[in-house]
């Protein structure tokens, strides 16, 4: 029988407080008062401190608590989270006091999110919290509220001003405050302001006209903006941000759970389009629950809003009554105890995240924080509200599970997914670090890497390499997409004075994933743009993460034997891979159909970093967070110099989710790709069988014009088109077809 969810969420955590001990401080003079990290008065140092504290109240206060798995005491654990409680309220402005930087904090656009993510601490002590600190927080909640009424107006947008999170952690907080402190004077206020925030979270431009009653007035007249688009895509922080999503849906849940805990009536509006949106998360979510982050990420992997799925699972079994949620907990929780395993002691983060905590302690026990935390509302809302049933269904909706969506797409980002029994495709240009394709099999989620994955990279001299992308197509169609466009590598903060920000590379890409829920294939070509030193030119780049999450261990098979590679191995190394094929770990398939030698390059050390930025730009001071093997179609890592216009790679691959060593060589064998001579520069065209019994032809034109293409035919039937494209008969047994420019088309017959 499975241990019920409750006790394992308390089993992950017990062990966590002694582990940091070293990060609590006892503030000193004032023995009622400690905190958790820095404690100054930044917005972050208080929600480190404040879910630390959220924390350690649960584990204080439940009753299964395992003092023989625990490091430290019932009442230790109590003791802290009083004190930090108390340090976090006496600083706020409302409290009068400063905090370590002799500064108060509070009244700021996210000071909101800090109290929260608090709350079910709070609920969780009940009477255990002294009076005078539970009178301080009413007041805390009153001023911030006021600050809210009076300096802070409800504002959205699609890509600019895009505020989904805060107008629902805001609006939650404006309800919150009407409940527990029903007699303040301006309680009708902060209902009716809370319903606009709230209007306004998840959003869409359908909102603008529609006449749906939310209170007293029509959805339309409570809309200031869409941060949605209509397909439910979120641009938050530049690029197609699934984690926001999560976020989204996790500051739902906790205002829904204090509802379900204190018997409040939920604020209209609460979940409204909540129930689509979990749709589109559930669908980018690994069944084991990792996000399957189509736009990528630009923070360290699997923390902050990985970590903030938890509270949206249990909205989503709750709220939904979709019994699926269950799953991702489980497995989720089985990737923690992977990570925690390599960091000894009862520390989630601390072997992966050594170098960030060690120049960084706020960013460090902020992601520890983070993960206690939202483990300690798993344990305290499944302790209190049991693991049975769930509450009544949203907007009508029926419980049951919530269908997992097999397509997906939306042009601003120029983003399409495909999900299937046997494979995970995507694409998206307006991405973390564009663009970036995946294709796995969804038993794979510890293979998933976002950054720049399968579009090859160039890197110039400079500090920054951007990657601008000009998205020409993206054409979905049952079971796959095709996608083509170009990326200019842009170099700019050199380490010399007086060199020039310029445009070192054009890549030209296509990618298709083929209707038949196994193949994808990828066509690159990249040229020096002028003459210019490059320090890393690799083609194709598919990265595959060999670090705590699968033991650090990879086997790759191919032709002639195999290799077993140990991540973060200490020194940089790359190996040439007989042959044309490659196989990883009997998952995952790649396959040269022309162009460089495939290869295997392990840098020295972790180099999944966290995005480097104007704002903050020695991120590469907190080392990586992430280790990957990158497979390569050639692959340099020295500074060369190249003449303008030379080629640095031209090449295409096929990918195959879910096909062993043994399936790769026999399909080799049997029906190997081919590259197909176009006569034209610039058009690319090869031949694959699917694994539908089908045989595609993929053209990929990288011209500025129109060009015609004549490709093998069979029988007297045209084929079908897939993608956007004419196609006709001509002499000899040949297809003619027409491409776009910028375009990839693909060609479908029977084998």
């Amino acid at each position: 029988m499975e241990a019920d969810l409750h006790a394992l969420y308390l089993r992950r955590l017990e062990p966590w407080p002694a582990a940091m001990r070293r990060h609590l401080y006892a503030v000193p003079g004032d023995p009622l008062s400690a905190c958790f990290g820095p404690g100054d008065h930044g917005h972050w140092a208080m929600q480190a401190n404040n879910t630390t504290a959220a924390a350690l109240a649960v584990l204080a206060t439940d009753p299964e608590l395992d003092p023989t798995h625990a490091g430290m005491g019932r009442d230790e654990m109590l003791s802290w989270a009083l004190r930090l409680i108390h340090f976090n309220l006496t600083r706020h402005l409302a409290g009068g006091g400063t905090a370590t930087d002799l500064l108060p904090w509070g009244h700021s656009w996210i000071s909101g999110l800090c109290l929260e993510r608090l709350m079910h601490g709070i609920e969780a002590l009940g009477t255990l919290l002294p009076t005078c600190d539970r009178d301080l927080l009413g007041r805390v909640l009153v001023s911030e509220s006021d600050w809210l009424l009076d300096h802070y107006p409800v504002a959205a947008g699609l890509t600019e001003n895009n505020r989904p999170e805060s107008n629902i952690w805001n609006g939650c907080l404006l309800h919150r405050t009407a409940r527990c402190v029903p007699d303040a004077p301006r309680c009708a206020e902060y209902l009716d302001k809370g319903t606009r925030f709230l209007a306004n979270g998840i959003s869409i431009p359908e909102d603008a006209h529609c006449q749906d009653r939310l209170g007293a007035r029509a959805v339309a007249d409570w809309h200031a903006g869409a941060n949605f688009f209509s397909t439910l895509a979120c641009n938050h922080h530049g690029y197609l941000n699934v984690g926001y999503m999560v976020i989204c849906l996790s500051n739902l849940a906790m205002l829904h759970f204090s509802c379900r805990v204190n018997g409040w009536e939920p604020p209209e509006g609460l979940d409204r389009h909540a129930r689509r949106l979990w749709q589109l998360v559930k669908t980018c979510t690994f069944p084991d629950g990792r996000l399957w982050r189509i736009g990528g990420d630009t923070r360290v992997r699997y923390c902050y809003c990985q970590d903030y799925a938890i509270p949206t699972w249990l909205l989503a079994r709750d709220r939904f009554g979709d019994p699926d949620a269950e799953a991702f907990e489980r497995g989720w929780l089985g990737i923690l105890d992977a990570e925690a395993a390599a960091s000894p002691g009862g520390a989630f983060l601390a072997t992966r995240l050594a170098d960030l905590e060690a120049v960084s302690p706020l960013y460090y026990v902020r992601l520890e924080g983070d993960r206690a935390g939202v483990l300690s509302m798993a344990a305290f809302w499944r302790r209190r509200l049991g693991e049975g049933g769930p509450a009544p269904s949203a907007e009508g909706s029926a419980c049951g599970p919530v269908p997992i969506l097999t397509d997906w797409s939306d042009a601003y980002h120029g983003s399409a997914l495909v999900r299937g029994p046997c494979r995970l495709a995507s694409w998206t240009w307006r991405a973390a670090v564009p663009p970036q394709g995946l294709c796995l099999p969804p038993s794979a989620s510890a293979m998933a890497e976002w950054r720049g994955n399968l579009a090859g990279r160039v890197l110039g001299l400079g500090v920054f390499n951007e990657a601008r992308c000009q998205s020409d197509q993206l054409d979905p169609f049952p079971g796959g997409f095709a996608t083509c466009g170009r990326v200019t590598v842009h170099t700019h903060q050199y380490v010399g004075e007086g060199e020039l920000p310029a445009d070192v590379a054009l890549l030209d890409l296509a990618c298709v994933a083929l209707p038949d829920d196994r193949t994808m294939i990828v066509v690159q070509r990249a040229r020096v743009a002028g003459r210019a030193w490059l320090r890393e030119v690799k083609g194709l780049f598919l990265q595959i993460p060999n670090d705590v999450f699968n033991g650090t261990r990879r086997t790759y098979r191919h032709v002639a034997g195999q290799l077993q590679l140990t991540g973060n191995p200490g020194r940089e190394t790359t190996q040439a891979v007989p042959g044309n094929w490659l196989s990883v770990d009997d998952a995952l398939a790649v396959v040269r159909v022309y162009g460089p030698p495939l290869c295997i390059h392990q840098p020295a050390r972790r180099q999944i970093a966290i995005r480097a930025s104007a704002h903050q730009p020695h991120t590469e001071r907190a080392g990586g967070n992430l280790y990957a093997d990158e497979i390569c179609c050639g692959c340099t890592t020295e500074n060369r110099a190249h003449d303008a216009d030379s080629k640095l790679f031209d090449l295409a691959a096929v990918i195959l989710a879910g096909v062993g060593a043994e399936e790769t060589a026999a399909w080799l064998a049997g029906q190997p790709p081919l590259r197909l001579d176009t006569a034209a520069p610039d058009v690319r065209a090869v031949g694959v069988a699917g694994t539908d019994d089908r045989r595609y032809t993929l053209i990929a034109n990288f011209a500025e014009a129109e060009a015609v293409v004549a490709v093998p035919g069979a029988g007297t039937a045209l084929p079908r088109v897939l993608a956007g494209a004419t196609v006709r008969a001509c002499d000899g047994g040949r297809w003619e077809v027409t491409v776009p420019p910028r375009h990839v088309v693909v060609v479908v017959s029977d084998l």
